[in-house]
């Protein structure tokens, strides 16, 4: 009789933690509907990401974490308007960290998903890095949804005659050449960081991401350096396509907003 109670209790207890359990896992965004997930699984990465030479290693985020990053990625969204967001993204997965190629990765991308990590232990990750890397990973999922709004040839003739980008993400990271911070030697060319020469997309990420976020030091650029403002206005008016709401104003708010609190 004693063990007939005890199954009954720990059935119980199934049944009313679960859903407490799965709260944590995954949320709505109340806002858009976006998913965020905190997966434990690398069933979430594409089927061909399996392959030997992709090598996906995971992390999962710790519990404690996660509301921190609810509130985080929920003003994140707020920064675009609602009917785009929603036309554009589906998923958010959050990891403590993700490693490919035996590398790791602040953040990724595909189709309409972003994966973004938030390593506690190391001191870069702060809100204000992984905000930056979610701008910079979902600008990738608009540039590959609406490619005619982009003017590309008119990106590429702003970069030194003899420049070439270099092989991509993983190439600049395993060389340790992906920091995104503002660079002086690289602004000189055109560039915002070194990672900017990376690859077309590299460059384009770095500027979406300041201008869902720069502060003081980008806007000053944008008004003092003629490349870096006319990359910011192409830029500015590729989402401008996708919703007139983008505007150099509405960019330039997001400093003055923050400046303020």
């Amino acid at each position: 009789m004693a063990f007939f109670h005890r199954y009954w209790l720990c059935l119980f207890l199934v049944l009313c933690l679960s859903p407490k359990l799965e709260a944590q896992e995954s949320y709505y965004d109340q806002r858009s509907g976006v998913e965020i997930l905190f997966p434990s699984s690398l069933s979430i990465f594409p089927r061909q990401w399996s392959v030997k030479k992709v090598n996906p290693d995971i992390r999962p985020v710790q519990v404690e974490e996660i509301s921190r990053l609810e509130d985080l990625l929920t003003f994140a969204f707020s920064k675009y308007p609602l009917d785009m967001l929603r036309a554009n993204l589906d998923k958010v997965y959050v990891l403590k960290s993700m490693k490919f190629y035996g590398l790791p990765y602040g953040g990724t991308n595909y189709h309409h998903s972003v994966y973004l990590s938030d390593d506690t232990d190391n001191p870069w990750f702060t809100d204000d890095y992984i905000e930056e890397v979610f701008h910079h990973e979902f600008s990738s999922i608009l540039i590959h949804s609406f490619p005619l709004f982009f003017d590309k040839t008119k990106w590429m003739s702003m970069n030194p005659p003899d420049f070439r980008y270099g092989k991509g993400g993983a190439d600049a990271i395993s060389k340790g050449l992906a920091s995104m911070a503002l660079d002086p030697g690289m602004i000189e060319q055109g560039f915002l960081s070194e990672y900017s020469t990376a690859s077309l997309e590299e460059d384009i990420n770095v500027f979406a991401q300041n201008l869902f976020t720069g502060g003081r030091e980008f806007w000053r650029l944008v008004d003092l350096n003629d490349t870096i403002r006319e990359k910011t206005r192409i830029l500015i008016s590729f989402y401008h396509k996708i919703n007139p709401a983008f505007t150099e104003t509405y960019f330039r708010s997001f400093y003055y907003n923050t400046a303020q609190r």
